[in-house]
């Protein structure tokens, strides 16, 4: 059987690759065990550096694409220039994060590739008649299989759905480094702000605590910073209920129609544990849940199952730690 070639799309932020990049490289080894290698390609202005880095930590080819109209993300300039390299390589299957930038990015590659496009993927089987993919739909009400008609594929990878690739000890990948035409777009971008506090950076946080209904008032918030606050890369969360009365803002909300994040440690604070919030965090690697109700629903997937009013354990947690008694960090 013919070795697949895979190619991943690397997203950055901030001069470095995201966490849903590395998740994506654990995917594509995935869907390439019986086969070679996937290759990355890394879009951006002055990528050589991060190529080399990348290489040299997951053994894998890279290939990097420079133009000034690459520092900044847009669809119309990224398509430009990867195009032409993908149908060089021609890969079965193009993988990116499911992020701001992978959906908005796959189903223009996809329809330039005549391939198909799969979002959001959860997992990876395989049968008698080939490789299929799985996803949640409809909030996790639903769970769907897809298979894909053409002999070409475009996949987002959902956050959190695999780990973090680790570093490699073989040997480094190979890093060829090419120039993209001028012109990639009709149209530019000049700027992008980052609107992002650091509470809110969710995405990055090895620990996240987060606020639903149960809280009680938008006052009881304040325990909620404190909690996340003990940890050196801490961020709040939120239920969509919370956001809907105001108390936070939607850039804080995980869930169907909020964020996926995929922490270390998620802390579910006064949250019932509706599907919908429950897509969002359900990857986390360990889940902690603090509720009055010993019958909700978010204690079915907690690992720790705490029945008491927060706004008493939080408190005494606190002072614990104050004192040195407990010893917390991420």
């Amino acid at each position: 059987m013919m070795k697949e070639k895979i190619v991943i799309i690397a997203e950055l932020s901030k001069g470095g690759f995201t966490r849903a990049t590395h998740e994506v490289i654990s995917f594509a080894r995935e869907l390439g065990s019986a086969g070679a290698l996937p290759e990355i390609i890394i879009p951006g202005k002055n990528v050589r550096g991060l190529a080399e880095e990348i290489a040299r930590t997951s053994g894998i080819d890279v290939i990097g694409i420079e133009a000034e109209a690459l520092d900044l993300y847009s669809a119309e300039s990224f398509r430009s220039a990867i195009l032409d390299i993908l149908r060089d390589m021609n890969p079965a299957y193009v993988c990116l994060p499911h992020s701001a930038m992978g959906f908005d990015l796959a189903p223009g590659l996809a329809v330039d590739l005549g391939a198909a496009c799969i979002t959001a993927v959860e997992e990876i089987h395989e049968d008698e008649k080939g490789i299929y993919f799985s996803k949640s739909m409809w909030g996790g009400k639903i769970r769907a299989e897809l298979v894909p008609m053409t002999q070409r594929v475009v996949l987002t990878v959902l956050p959190g759905a695999w780990t973090a690739s680790a570093e490699e000890s073989g040997p480094a990948g190979t890093v060829r480094v090419v120039k993209a035409s001028p012109g990639l777009g009709a149209s530019e971008i000049t700027l992008t702000e980052a609107l992002w506090e650091r509470e809110s950076e969710l995405s990055g946080a090895d620990v996240i605590v987060s606020a639903g209904r149960g809280i009680g008032k938008e006052e009881n918030l304040g325990m909620i910073r404190k909690l996340a606050g003990i940890f050196s890369r801490g961020a709040v969360g939120a239920s969509r209920s919370v956001c809907d009365l105001g108390w936070l803002g939607y850039k804080h909300q995980i869930g169907f129609t909020g964020r996926t994040v995929s922490p270390g440690l998620y802390i579910a604070c006064g949250i019932s544990g509706a599907i919908q919030h429950i897509s969002g965090m359900k990857n986390s690697q360990m889940v902690i849940a603090i509720n009055t109700d010993p019958h909700a629903p978010i204690f079915g997937i907690a690992d720790y199952c705490i029945v008491e009013d927060l706004t008493k354990f939080i408190p005494a947690l606190l002072e614990l730690v104050g004192r040195g008694d407990a010893s917390i960090s991420s």
